[in-house]
């Protein structure tokens, strides 16, 4: 048995050292540095709580907190109605496999292109210039002669919508797949009851989609917290503070103005609510699993 134990050790130890010194020893090192005034001059010098101090004393930390309430709950709810129609137009609705493959391959698009390429590209639709690509059709309608400065005017807007069009492949595919696990007698049943194509929507698909649902709610809001990438390429949290968010300026703390203490600070912060809000989910997951069982 000590002999098998030992074997299965060593064909994990690979692992468990790749996670030790990428994951484990990073967090340890955030969590330490988050006490200390670590900056450019690389001076371990531990302060306590001070750089928590200076987080909530920060003037632009209000701006920032609101920004990324409304960049999470925007890109959530439009993402998750945005999912749950393609799913079931392209699963339910759409019975032509070919064809609903096609549209499911056209939403991956977004997902599957670079950050970089990906940002260049609505860096270049919204350009400020009479050139760009937005302004020549805004021009060319309103007969406007002056081009309208987009990321400068509405940065939320844009990032937020820059962030949904990547989402939506995820979701829709796994929404898809969720329906299809769907047993068939269910939507017979129904239509023997004189059920139409919504209502069928209505009282089965989306019942026997509320854990899916709620997985992919959890899931896009911890990667919207901590994603700042879209963001970064685009606005980089610009103009001013305009568009930046808890995890952006973690980045800009720590790795622009070189206040490593400071920024990891933030990241603890936002850390400790990931944590707070997975706890709050995975209550309401089991309460809701209470609820199913009881009812059986």
């Amino acid at each position: 048995m000590r002999k098998n134990n030992a074997q299965a050790y060593l064909f994990l130890s690979p692992f468990l050292i790749l996670v030790t010194l990428l994951y484990i020893l990073p967090a340890i090192l955030t969590v330490v540095m988050a006490f200390t005034g670590l900056d450019s001059s690389f001076e371990w010098e531990f302060e306590g709580i001070k750089n928590f101090r200076r987080v909530f004393r920060d003037p632009n930390t209000p701006k920032i907190i609101i920004n990324t309430i409304i960049y999470v709950a925007t890109c959530i709810s439009v993402t998750m109605v945005v999912d749950l129609f393609f799913a079931i137009m392209t699963t339910h609705f759409i019975k032509t496999e070919s064809t609903a493959s096609f549209f499911k391959g056209v939403l991956m698009i977004p997902m599957i292109t670079p950050a970089v390429v990906y940002s260049v590209l609505w860096i270049w639709l919204l350009s400020s210039n009479s050139g760009g690509f937005l302004n020549k059709i805004f021009m060319g309608i309103t007969g406007s002669q002056t081009p309208v400065n987009w990321i400068a005017n509405y940065p939320m807007q844009v990032v937020i919508i820059a962030k949904i069009m990547t989402s939506i492949a995820f979701g829709t595919i796994n929404f898809s797949s969720a329906i299809k696990a769907i047993p068939e007698n269910q939507f017979k049943a129904a239509r023997v009851d004189g059920a139409k194509e919504w209502e069928i929507v209505k009282s089965i698909i989306i019942p026997n989609l509320r854990f899916h649902i709620l997985f992919i709610a959890l899931w896009e809001t911890l990667g919207l917290l901590t994603d700042y990438t879209t963001i970064l390429l685009i606005t980089d949290g610009g103009p001013g503070i305009a568009s930046e968010v808890w995890a952006l300026s973690a980045y800009h703390k720590a790795f622009i103005s070189a206040k490593y203490g400071y920024g990891a600070a933030i990241s603890l912060l936002l850390i400790a609510v990931v944590l707070v809000f997975m706890i709050a989910i995975s209550m309401v997951s089991a309460h809701m699993e209470r609820r199913e069982a009881d009812a059986r």
